[in-house]
């Protein structure tokens, strides 16, 4: 009767191990992409319904300006949606690596000391009212852009006015103000 193990079968176990711990080391890292994509798909719906509740208080969506003061940069989205939303967090999307601090939407916002953070683009400014739409923003059409977010592998979410969250895939579209097709 033999009492211990040989080498041989040692490393074949160790290596049974090793592939198991891979295989399920890629089946959590996926739950974890999606669970953060459902995660930032629930923070775009809210947000949406956030511009909705502007525009019941307000009769049009909110345009963002930027107007710089000597207490900082006031006029951002983030600024003027808090008061609706009253929660920070839903303004970073959960795979943003900066954390809604990255200079994508034109550097960072401080306004009276506080740092104003958001990982989302938002296309409703002064240029895309002028420029693309050509009319008052008090009727804006269903498919009006919102927001999007290009911080997911190989996909972006785009939220529109109607509620609709649509996933593409990256590259599909292009920014020129507002997203557009490409």
């Amino acid at each position: 009767m033999r009492k211990g193990m040989t080498l041989v079968e040692l490393l074949i176990v160790i290596g049974i191990i090793v592939v198991l711990v891979g295989l399920t080391f890629s089946v959590i890292l996926q739950a974890r992409r999606r669970g953060q994509l459902a995660a930032c798909i629930s923070n775009l719906k809210q947000l949406v319904l956030a511009v909705h509740a502007y525009e019941n208080d307000w009769g049009m969506v909110p345009i963002e300006f930027h107007h710089e003061t000597s207490e900082g940069v006031f006029g951002r989205v983030e600024q003027i949606l808090f008061p609706y939303v009253r929660d920070e967090n839903l303004f970073i999307c959960p795979e943003d690596p900066y954390k809604g601090e990255s200079d994508i939407r034109g550097g960072r916002v401080v306004w009276k000391g506080k740092k104003w953070k958001m990982s989302y683009y938002y296309f409703v400014n002064d240029f895309t009212v002028k420029e693309y739409l050509g009319y008052e923003m008090t009727r804006p059409f269903p498919d009006l852009v919102l927001f999007n977010c290009p911080w997911h592998p190989k996909v972006e979410l785009i939220a529109r006015y109607d509620g609709r969250i649509e996933i593409a895939p990256s590259g599909r579209y292009r920014r020129i103000g507002m997203i557009t097709t490409p």
